[in-house]
């Protein structure tokens, strides 16, 4: 019987090894299950990983990224990573650096880039991929415009006649904020199948909601919408934490980042000012409140059930109030017509 629980005991850790070496030396379970079906993925730092096997994905050195990953211009990384058929960058981790630091440097240190968003973090390595906002272009310009006449109670325009990387599909959360002369009044947020879905539903339930509250926001908003400047932005994640000890919360949140969660059924976060403001330059503390704020125990950062995640706002641009001024020089600089004349100029460019 000894014999063959023995046995047993070295089929299980057989099989144990196994799973490792398949996932890679030095890959923890979760940042191996965010690596599958990645396509091809550059390593930086940790050459140990190169001979992993991953379903669906290929780790490749990244020689051929090698100038612009020293270098500070992300179009430059993109357009290398393109060329190279390079999906995404698997970076060990380094020490903080400052925003100047060469790109490579700054992906080590967990930091937010433009373009490159983070999808999974550990101590020890950092996934990241091309980010929505990467490849929009010149077809947001529009939308600022789309959200205002939405709001001012014109019909949406079909998703068909947005321009293509506006209505692809993908999944997306895009927030539309009406301001004041520089003070927030009313935002709303939305998920999507696409930009141009999350955009609409957005736009639409912020009209609904300013209805709603309307005495208390200076009255009908076709009477104030002359005067508010209109906001649109892609709300991103930045990276799932793999690991939620307060030094490691800590050690990859920095200013621009918001406190983030997601249960079943439900996700809840913080823009990065109010986790700034609320969190006194502390995320563990902006975790506490958004809890707080949700009926949730303080210590939540503990639990299982939950994904835990940096968020990042993308602004798109903004639609100024055509009561208080002529539009500055970087509007839409979209004349008077009706929505889908917004939506087809924007498509023309």
């Amino acid at each position: 019987m000894r014999v063959f629980f023995a046995l047993m005991l070295v089929g299980v850790l057989a099989i144990g090894v196994t799973l490792v070496l398949r996932a890679g030396p030095s890959l923890d379970a979760g940042l191996a299950a965010q690596l599958e079906r990645r396509g091809r993925v550059a390593v930086l730092g940790d050459d140990a990983l190169l001979g992993a096997k991953l379903e669906g994905t290929e780790l490749v050195a990244p020689e051929s990224l090698g100038a612009a990953l020293d270098g500070h211009d992300e179009e430059a990384l993109l357009e290398a990573m393109r060329g190279a058929g390079v999906d995404a960058l698997l970076v060990g981790a380094g020490p903080r650096v400052e925003e100047d630091a060469p790109l490579r440097a700054q992906l080590a240190a967990y930091r937010s880039l433009r373009s490159l968003r983070g999808v999974y973090l550990t101590p020890t390595h950092a996934l990241y991929a091309p980010g929505v906002s990467a490849d929009l272009g010149d077809a947001a310009a529009a939308l600022p415009r789309v959200a205002r006449e939405i709001l001012d109670g014109q019909p949406p325009p079909r998703i068909a006649r947005f321009p293509e990387p506006i209505r692809r599909i993908r999944s997306v959360e895009v927030m539309v904020l009406l301001r004041d002369r520089g003070q927030a009044r009313l935002w709303r947020s939305a998920r999507g199948s696409s930009v141009a879905r999350a955009l609409v539903t957005a736009s639409v339930v912020a009209r609904q909601r300013w209805a709603e509250r309307q005495d208390a926001l200076g009255g009908p908003l076709a009477r104030r919408l002359p005067h508010l400047d209109v906001e649109v932005a892609i709300l991103e994640e930045d990276g799932t934490l793999g690991v939620t000890t307060p030094a490691f919360v800590e050690r990859v949140f920095y200013p621009v980042h918001g406190v983030a969660y997601e249960r079943p059924g439900a996700w809840r976060y913080q823009l990065p000012d109010a986790t700034q403001a609320s969190g006194e330059g502390s995320a563990v503390k902006a975790y506490e409140s958004l809890f707080a704020d949700n009926a949730l125990p303080t210590d939540s950062l503990r639990r299982r059930d939950m994904r835990f995640y940096r968020l990042v706002t993308t602004s798109l641009g903004a639609s100024f109030a055509p009561a208080r001024s002529a539009p500055p020089p970087n509007s839409d600089g979209l004349g008077e017509g009706d929505v889908l004349d917004s939506v087809d100029a924007a498509a023309e460019r």
